[in-house]
């Protein structure tokens, strides 16, 4: 059946369209000034010119509206179809006023599970009729980016990490150089209140149908936000990109519960990667290059032989300020969090574009190189870490790495584990600090690292650490090398002699308070006689005016 549904067809009065059984199968009378539902028998409708429809319209199965270019068809009711395609030609369709509580790409044209069909028409079309989309449990494939724009829209997907037809909800993008999502503008608007607001996707993996190519400093990521304010992100995956989540202007706005994980080799061996990369090199008007930006519950994961360079869980780069990481967590990168101020580059926006940053409870599990590693902030520098683990590794450096930290930072709490790594035959250091300044610990556990405390041209510090080990580390518990105006006080306490001293400081240290009150002699190869060694005598007999010891 083939019928024009021009505007006099959708009146009343029309006995083409709704009349004999069609209107038997209506709904009970509606209220009053309330106009009848509309409801579409299988066939082929047209709409030749802009049409405005006051109440419900229902489409039943085969019914199909075809909307010539340049007209548009607006439901004021409740719009109701199957979940298949309805809607054909060139026109627009617009729900947006009316009661239909979500809309379906389908309705335009996506095919779930069909690598052959690209949806990412159907998916910019239905999010510009609706500002719900919801989405099946199944596979849509995308020649290029879905880009998000609209502000106050909402995109649902059935479940995100699935690796399998019918396990959640993915959006694949069928080549290896193009991002999966971009939500928000690639060009920042005039102001933060023009940017687009209230944006929300949950419940979607997203992936790639071929190996991830393309320029690596520009690196093809799984979902790009940028420019957002009020967005909110949740139970969404990333798998086998350059990047799994880029963050660029994203004020008062939330990640939770979201999943980077890479496991495949890219076209270029060897090439970065980021699970996530909260980017503050680029000015947005704020202290930040986010701003109130809230990272929970997420994950970062390599797997398999990726073949990948330079990899890093989270990195913040540039301005960071105003940045919350709670219950960040990665297995397998080398590097687990990277704070990198690149105080230089972005020159005066450093000053406040380092302060308020909080990494509370991180969990980094195997790290190939270093756990957190902080560098070249500013000294309006603020960053507080609580409640850190950190394991190591056979191939790790550090657990936590400060190098030119200027500004204050704090560790409070956490447990750093080195067995895996010691027991390999490697050296990984605890906490080593180089070039920096404000360096405070309180409450931190090092276990069986071969090097728990390693400071060298640092001032300004205070470190109270526990340290324990079951074997021969053979170096001392903590390090000092050309240090000043710091204090240490370590709990030492070893099931054998497991460090040659305590403390080891060099002749050019000044201005030190060393606590030895909670080292255990027996801990000791050299026994009470190594609590403090300076340079290669006790402090005993190389005793300097300006380093105190106390407990000796």
């Amino acid at each position: 059946m083939t019928a024009t549904f021009s505007r006099r067809a959708i009146l009343p009065a029309s006995a083409m369209l709704l009349g004999g059984l069609v209107e038997a199968r209506a709904a009970p009378a509606p209220a009053e000034n309330t106009p009848p539902p509309r409801i579409l028998p299988a066939g082929i409708h047209r709409i030749a010119a802009d049409q405005t429809i006051e109440g419900d319209l229902q489409l039943q199965p085969g019914a199909v509206l075809d909307i010539a270019a340049g007209a548009t068809l607006r439901v004021l009711g409740e719009f109701a179809a199957p979940v298949a395609r309805v809607f054909t030609g060139a026109g627009r369709v617009d729900l947006n006023q009316g009661r239909t509580p979500h809309a379906h790409p389908e309705w335009w044209g996506a095919a779930p599970g069909n690598g052959g069909v690209d949806s990412l028409p159907a998916l910019t079309a239905c999010l510009a009729a609706h500002p719900v989309l919801h989405l099946l449990p199944a596979d849509y494939f995308l020649s290029d980016t879905w880009v998000i724009e609209r502000p106050f829209v909402r995109v649902v997907g059935a479940g995100f990490r699935g690796t399998a037809a019918g396990a959640g909800t993915r959006l694949v993008v069928t080549n290896g150089t193009a991002d999966v999502l971009r939500v928000g503008p690639a060009k920042r608007p005039r102001s933060v209140n023009d940017y687009p607001q209230n944006i929300v996707v949950t419940g979607i993996a997203l992936c790639r149908a071929a190996p991830v190519g393309g320029d690596p400093a520009r690196a093809p990521a799984g979902l790009r936000a940028e420019f957002l304010l009020f967005a909110r992100f949740e139970e969404i995956s990333a798998a086998e990109h350059g990047i799994g989540f880029v963050a660029r202007g994203l004020v008062r706005s939330q990640m939770i519960n979201c999943v980077a994980f890479r496991a495949i080799p890219g076209t270029q061996r060897g090439a970065p990667w980021r699970g996530f990369f909260l980017d503050g090199t680029q000015a947005i008007g704020l202290a930040g290059g986010n701003a109130s930006l809230f990272l929970t519950d997420c994950n970062a994961t390599i797997g398999g032989d990726p073949a990948l360079g330079d990899n890093v869980g989270l990195l913040l780069e540039g301005a960071f300020a105003d940045s919350f990481i709670t219950n960040f967590e990665t297995a397998g990168p080398a590097t687990g969090i990277r704070v990198d101020g690149k105080t230089a580059e972005i020159g005066g926006r450093a000053r406040d574009g380092h302060v308020n940053l909080h990494l509370h409870m991180p969990v980094l599990d195997q790290c190939g190189a270093v756990g957190i590693d902080i560098r070249d902030t500013s000294p309006q520098a603020l960053i507080d870490i609580t409640d850190p683990y950190i394991a190591a590794a056979p191939s790790a450096k550090a657990a936590i790495q400060c190098v030119a930290q200027r500004g204050a930072i704090s560790i409070q709490g956490g447990q750093m584990v080195g067995g895996t790594n010691s027991r390999a035959g490697g050296g990984a250091v605890g906490l080593l600090a180089r070039d920096s300044a404000g360096v405070q610990v309180n409450g931190l556990k090092i276990l069986e690292h071969v090097a728990p405390l390693q400071l060298d041209r640092c001032r300004g510090f205070a470190v109270q650490a526990w340290v324990g080990a079951s074997r021969d580390m053979r170096g001392p518990a903590a390090s000092l090398r050309q240090c000043s105006r710091g204090s240490v006080a370590l709990l030492l306490g070893c099931e054998t002699a497991a460090y040659s001293a305590g403390v080891q400081l060099d002749s050019e240290s000044r201005r030190l308070r060393i606590d030895t009150t909670g080292i255990d002699d027996a801990a000791l190869g050299g026994g009470a006689d190594s609590r403090v060694r300076i340079g290669n005598r006790s402090a005993a007999q190389a005793r300097v005016a300006d380093i105190v010891i106390e407990g000796a």
